[in-house]
């Protein structure tokens, strides 16, 4: 691809990112005026915000464990500073495109493949979204009495979700490989398989797809126990933020509540710094566990905003973490 196309290929994301947050924050604003918003934040308890920063931490610690079991020849420290650099890039580009920088970030290390480190993270993505619906049905199944819509329902979508995901995961190797065979017969059949550049375009896929392929089940548990510790932890920076903002909600409503808020940032349609999508999933999900719309608006756009301070913070320590690592490689 070259420099001209690439450039209007970012431009167009910017732009359609733009086009996402300036939609659904003057769409939520409707609900919340913005001057509520900055008093809940200069009301917040900075000590249960520092707590939240201590939890995120927590979260950080957990997340780049999860991509050393995927990618073991990357020194922890420096994996470390790679998921903080990686979530930061997250939280700001559009569209899901930062998800790129830990491919890229890894790749510079040295120590995986761009491709392979682009399908451990469509695993981990899978792995995320499972275990996310998992804690909710299983959240919704013991309280019952704290969610308005209907239970029954959203007990068996959940589970469904569930399952299908647990499925995904379990056979994403073969489901890639199928994949992989549909795109080489689509080569043969427009005569493009022959060109260097797509014989070796395919060849990397391969030996992408071959390597997620042979991760051993034993593996797969100890990342999706990993992965369950991490949304614990998620959930419960979520509900030390939200009593921060003084919202009288409970464990179970967090839990409950923030799920529509994390399922919408999982969808590639994020806008800038995960403005607006990430509202308006939080608004619906705290909507019906019981919160005023108003409340419900305004915690998203506070949480939203909260941990997107976390995320600079230490991102920021991250790419200094970085440099510093690569200072001493050299020397």
């Amino acid at each position: 691809m070259s420099g001209a196309s690439t450039w209007r290929s970012w431009l167009l994301r910017i732009v359609l990112g733009l086009a996402i947050t300036v939609g659904l924050v003057t769409f939520l604003l409707q609900y919340v005026d913005p001057r509520q918003v900055g008093a809940m934040l200069g009301r917040m308890d900075l000590a249960l915000g520092l707590l939240g920063l201590g939890i995120w931490v927590l979260v950080y610690v957990v997340r780049s464990l999860r991509f050393v079991l995927l990618a073991p020849r990357t020194p922890y420290p420096t994996m470390l500073c790679i998921a903080a650099v990686h979530n930061f890039f997250l939280r700001v580009l559009p569209l899901r495109t930062g998800e790129l920088s830990y491919a890229f970030l890894v790749k510079r290390a040295g120590t995986a493949g761009l491709g392979e480190s682009l399908v451990g993270l469509l695993l981990l993505r899978a792995i995320d979204a499972t275990t996310v619906i998992v804690l909710f049905t299983v959240t919704l199944s013991l309280h019952k009495d704290v969610y308005l819509g209907d239970r029954r329902l959203g007990i068996v979508v959940a589970a469904a979700g569930a399952a299908v995901g647990i499925v995904v995961v379990a056979v994403m190797g073969r489901l890639l490989r199928l994949l992989l065979h549909l795109l080489e017969g689509a080569a043969r059949l427009l005569r493009l398989s022959r060109r260097p550049s797509v014989e070796r375009t395919l060849t990397r896929i391969g030996a992408s797809v071959e390597w997620c392929a042979s991760i051993r089940p034993s593996l797969l548990v100890r990342i999706s126990l990993a992965s369950l510790l991490l949304w614990l932890l998620t959930y419960s920076a979520f509900f030390a933020i939200m009593r921060s903002f003084s919202m009288p909600v409970g464990v179970a409503q967090t839990v409950l509540g923030s799920t529509a808020g994390v399922v919408t940032g999982f969808l590639p349609i994020g806008g800038i710094g995960s403005f607006g999508t990430l509202e308006a999933g939080w608004a619906g999900g705290f909507v019906l566990v019981g919160l005023a719309r108003p409340q419900a608006v305004a915690s998203g756009f506070g949480v939203s905003i909260v941990t997107l301070g976390y995320a600079v913070l230490l991102g920021l320590l991250g790419w200094i973490g970085l440099a510093l690592i690569g200072r001493r490689r050299v020397t």
